[in-house]
């Protein structure tokens, strides 16, 4: 079967794009990482803690069930934190991704998924390559931003 090894690969893409948002933000000021200039609708620190978030909500309360309680509206109303925070917060949170894919029994990867929000899908592995797709357009969102405000 190819969905363990979709899955594997869908967190090694997400890990490969989250390092090319931590490289994005790095030369960033904190002004310029919260900054809407240019008509966008959500800062480059904003999309970086939607998705940490996301990935924090998805695979570590979903999968891991480590506790962790999502607060999206926070992750969209709540500025001006420490670029270094922004990126610490992501690199755990990808971490976190890879730790719940690692954890994941091979037969649970092809069976029917509901997430902690009760969405359903047919398989785990459709919701894993669904999270890729999910981050790599938030990611091609914060490359257009970082365009925008220079």
């Amino acid at each position: 079967m190819f969905e363990p090894l979709i899955v594997q690969l869908a967190v090694s893409e997400i890990e490969r794009y989250a390092q090319g948002l931590m490289e994005i933000i790095e030369p960033l000021s904190d002004d310029q990482l919260w900054s809407v200039e240019g008509g966008i609708p959500n800062s480059i620190g904003t999309l970086a803690r939607h998705l940490s978030g996301n990935l924090n909500h998805y695979f570590g309360a979903g999968l891991l069930n480590n506790g962790y309680k999502r607060d999206r509206d926070l992750e969209f109303s709540e500025t001006g934190l420490s670029k270094a925070r922004v990126i610490a917060e992501l690199a755990a949170a990808v971490e976190v991704a890879k730790q719940a894919v690692a954890a994941i029994d091979e037969e649970r990867i092809t069976q029917p998924y509901t997430t902690p929000c009760g969405r359903e899908y047919e398989s785990l592995a459709y919701h894993v390559l669904r999270m890729l797709t999910h981050f790599v357009v938030h990611c091609g969102q914060a490359d257009y931003a970082v365009r925008a405000i220079r």
